[in-house]
């Protein structure tokens, strides 16, 4: 990045030493390890559709947009669901990118320190085992917690069975 801002005339910039910048490089790295993966669960998702439901809705005259809306992303709903509720408990547990980007779990003024992070510094560093402990339960519990309140939002939980 200091490369293509130096082709603008631009100062570099000490990515990881800066709060902002350095919580940019984090998401970014995060984003990047995990999109592959989540674009492999929805074309998987894709797949699984039949493509005698795209032709019947096209012979019915509908147009791409419509065949989206109304196929694609219903029928996708299940993959949504697995992508987000893996992805939160990810975000939740996301250690190895903290880690890998500061060489250790020390990042200058704890910018990079994580919740999983943290577990780690009480447990294994500072020998806090019951401490380290109690934080696990207490991701476990939020985790837990906003996937319960997302699984209600898309209808999972909740709804009457037949």
């Amino acid at each position: 990045m200091n490369s293509m801002r130096a082709l603008f005339g631009l100062a570099p910039i000490k990515w990881l030493k800066v709060r902002e910048t350095s919580f940019f490089a984090l998401i970014l790295l995060a984003c990047w390890r995990w999109t592959g993966v989540n674009m492999i669960y929805y074309l998987s998702g894709l797949k699984s559709i039949s493509p005698d439901l795209y032709e019947s809705d096209q012979i019915d005259g509908a147009n791409g947009w419509q065949q989206f809306r109304y196929i694609s992303v219903p029928l996708l709903k299940p993959t949504v669901i697995y992508v987000l509720t893996i992805s939160i408990y990810g975000g939740l547990a996301m250690f190895t990118e903290s880690y890998m980007l500061w060489a250790g779990n020390n990042s200058p003024k704890s910018i990079g320190l994580t919740i999983v992070g943290y577990l780690y510094r009480m447990g294994w560093e500072r020998n806090r085992m019951g401490y380290a402990s109690a934080v696990g339960l207490a991701l476990l519990a939020v985790a837990m917690i906003i996937n319960l309140i997302q699984l209600r939002i898309t209808g999972v939980l909740g709804k009457e069975r037949d």
